[in-house]
């Protein structure tokens, strides 16, 4: 067999890994994964899954034409939706172009540590070689210049339009940035001083493009009426993700099994609890993400953060602001940063960890039963119920203070 033939018969056999699912869920994940590690802002959830698909398009439709002496470019969805999301998330062309870079790096390196190497004849090798990489330049070269056009074209769009203010606003305030509440307010055409529960809507990846904005369009105003608010605030980030906001005059409703259960088919739901203020626009926001984080990884329809606290905070996913509400709200004025205070604490949280034996603990502060039975007393008083109610989340509660200090 002539060197050609060789060449163009492992090119046939690389073309077949487009159609074998499990081989291209490697590449993804090799691909993807380096340039998570390069760019975090793709640890987003919605970000990384934009992400995965537009990198499978990719590399499904340059393996599926590695056989063609010319290649012919005709990108996904996918791939554009990867560019408008990026640009209407503020991110720099830079970041688009990085992705690529890093994208063409590494997947070259899979391809030839984990086939290439693998032929023996060191002539047919280079002619392999010389073959492939040409094609795959080619292909990722036309592709940028194709999304640059795409990228600019959106960015100019929402840099324009009331959606930039609106999304600048949103980021300014989750950034912790300092606003003027008023101008906040009338940008966003949102009432920020009255109570906020947020959530996040997302619609599964195979949904027809022409039915995904329909159903991030209805599917806010829908739970937010379930949470007893107006129409919700919304943004865009992504190509089938909102984040949402809805505001009342005072602690919202919570989200219902039968609100959940309504919710469109292929449509899901993650919702943070409802705090005040710009503080808790930020706070009920943090509390979506997290719930959302849940919920990717269970493939759940939908997932209230109050249902998974604790599990995120032991995750790590619910940050400091997580940890602040909890101890806020759990512990009250027993998070005093007094000396005396400090000690009910400590003595209450020994109490819990040594099951409620007054004597034990004792034993461990060298007091009497009895004084440790007056400061469990006390410090129920604080708390305004016994130590055994909700005693799971008190003493969590206990334990981060220890740690992490009343501040």
């Amino acid at each position: 067999m002539s060197t050609e033939a060789a060449v163009a018969e492992w090119l046939a056999q690389l073309s077949l890994e487009a159609e074998s699912r499990q081989a291209l869920d490697r590449l993804v994940t090799v691909v993807d994964d380096e340039i998570a590690e390069a760019l975090p802002m793709f640890t987003d959830p919605t970000l990384r899954s934009e992400l995965d698909a537009s990198t499978r398009s990719n590399w499904k439709g340059f393996l599926a034409g590695a056989t063609h002496p010319t290649v012919e470019i005709r990108p996904a969805p996918e791939i554009y939706n990867l560019a408008r999301t990026l640009a209407r998330r503020g991110f720099e062309l830079p970041i688009l172009l990085a992705v690529y870079r890093i994208g063409q790096r590494s997947a070259w390196q899979f391809i030839t540590e984990t086939r290439v190497t693998d032929i023996s004849d060191p002539e047919l090798r280079a002619a392999v070689l010389m073959q492939l990489w040409p094609r795959l330049s080619s292909w990722l070269d036309t592709m940028v210049e194709a999304l640059i056009v795409t990228f600019a074209e959106e960015r100019d769009q929402w840099q324009r339009g009331a959606r930039a203010r609106r999304a600048e606003t949103v980021r300014t305030i989750l950034a912790k940035q300092a606003v003027d509440v008023d101008d906040a307010t009338s940008a966003l055409s949102y009432p920020l001083r009255r109570h906020h529960t947020a959530f996040v809507v997302w619609v599964d990846d195979d949904v027809v493009d022409t039915d995904v904005q329909r159903l991030l369009d209805a599917t806010p105003v829908a739970v937010s009426t379930a949470l007893g608010a107006d129409r919700p605030l919304t943004i865009s980030s992504g190509a089938r993700t909102v984040w949402c906001w809805s505001a009342t005059a005072g602690p919202s409703k919570a989200l219902s099994d039968n609100d959940i259960a309504a919710l469109p088919e292929f449509v899901h739901v993650s919702a943070g609890t409802c705090h005040p203020g710009v503080d808790g626009f930020r706070r009920s926001h943090a509390e979506a993400l997290a719930a959302q984080t849940v919920a990717h990884r269970r493939g759940a329809k939908a997932i209230r953060y109050a249902d998974v606290e604790l599990a995120c905070l032991t995750a790590g996913i619910a940050g400091e602001d997580g940890m602040s509400t909890l101890v806020r709200r759990e512990l009250g004025a027993l998070a005093a940063a007094d000396d005396s205070t400090a000690r009910l604490r400590d003595t209450l949280r020994l109490y819990l960890e040594h099951a409620g034996d007054a004597r034990a603990v004792g034993e461990i502060l060298n007091l009497h039963p009895n004084t440790v039975r007056y400061r469990i007393r006390q410090a129920e008083q604080l708390l305004g119920h016994s130590a055994d109610q909700r005693r799971v989340y008190v003493e969590l509660a206990l334990h981060i203070v220890s740690a992490f200090g009343t501040s």
